[in-house]
């Protein structure tokens, strides 16, 4: 966060992903979703691709981006502060440093964590479990209806075209909770759900990554899982096949065996 004194007065400007929470990036994916089409086509194509678009209708979004992002009245905004000033904060500097959030976190940012914290409490990750031979089930502890439905919440979140951040939430409220013997229960978790929309999205994305990479590993476990079934299943199809083989093989040796035996039998 960075705090900015403006006309004698201070406003604060939220510049990381620790200052906003799930619910302000709502508000603006809102904004985001309303945009005329031609700024926001001019805001997330390539370089190459750009159409071009009027300075005013850039400016305009410029000012309203940083209104969402910081402390500052739309008034100073739009009659106080120089578009761009070299020598003091101006407009294109201010939207400079609140830009990154027309994106997204990255792991190197943030890091990853089983542990996500709000308001002075702290979440866990569903536990792991442990077999009698010590092989380790991750979310092992999650029943079927925790995984089918952060799995369902996640990749709506990943699309980006039916991106809602109240996902994120959800997914986060799903899957992390203060006591590790809690159980499904739909009226909890929409509860927990409207709680972490004031979650720092720093706090939200280690979760979310953390859930990412674990859900990779899972994938990876069941898969070897599956091919180490599939492996023995052939084996013994093998096994059988090589025993049918063989019976039929000894079968037909004993039957050449018995007419020899008794030709020799029948010669004078």
């Amino acid at each position: 966060m960075i705090k900015a004194t403006i006309l004698n007065k201070k406003y604060q400007i939220f510049n990381n992903w620790s200052d906003v929470t799930i619910r302000k990036m709502g508000k603006a994916q809102k904004y985001i979703d309303g945009m005329p089409l031609d700024v926001k086509n001019y805001i997330y194509s390539n370089e190459e691709e750009k159409e071009p678009v009027s300075d005013s209708r850039l400016l305009k979004f410029f000012i309203d981006w940083i209104e969402i992002f910081s402390t500052i009245p739309r008034k100073f905004l739009e009659s106080e502060i120089s578009v761009n000033n070299h020598d003091e904060l101006s407009i294109t500097e201010l939207f400079g440093l609140v830009s990154k959030f027309l994106g997204e976190p990255s792991i190197d940012d943030i890091g990853e964590s089983n542990t996500i914290k709000l308001k002075g409490k702290e979440y866990h990750l569903i536990e792991s479990v442990y077999t009698a031979a010590g092989t380790e089930k991750m979310l092992g502890g999650a029943t079927f209806k925790h995984y089918a439905e952060s799995q369902a919440f996640a990749r709506l979140f990943q699309d980006k075209k039916y991106r809602k951040w109240d996902y994120l939430s959800r997914i986060t409220a799903i899957l992390f909770r203060e006591k590790k013997e809690e159980a499904y229960e739909e009226e909890i978790i929409d509860v927990r759900a409207n709680l972490f929309k004031d979650l720092p999205v720093s706090e939200a994305y280690r979760g979310y990554f953390f859930l990412l990479s674990l859900q990779s590993k899972l994938q990876k476990s069941m898969l070897t899982s599956l091919n180490r079934k599939k492996q023995v299943k052939r084996s013994a199809q093998l096994v059988k096949r090589y025993y049918k083989t063989f019976i039929g093989m000894m079968l037909r040796i004993r039957l050449r065996v018995k007419t020899f035996i008794t030709s020799l039998i029948k010669r004078p």
